[in-house]
């Protein structure tokens, strides 16, 4: 799990530069635009996340993508 994540946090990285709008999805499974704040990384050596604007803390890669154009 751990190499999937680094990879997920890669690509990530890769794709969505600091400060794109990107989609979150929440805990009640709606979705809300916010600016990624951060480059993507390993939280503790195995959960992928990322920092986005108007949330404290970090938040899991998995639950995030990259707005459209």
């Amino acid at each position: 799990m751990p190499l999937a994540e680094a990879r997920a946090a890669r690509d990530w990285n890769e794709s969505v530069p600091v400060g794109s709008v990107v989609v979150m999805t929440l805990d009640d499974g709606s979705e809300h635009a916010a600016t990624a704040m951060s480059e993507a990384w390993l939280l503790g050596g195995h959960t992928a996340v990322v920092m986005v604007s108007g949330i404290g803390g970090a938040y899991r890669l998995s639950r995030c993508r990259k707005a459209s154009a």
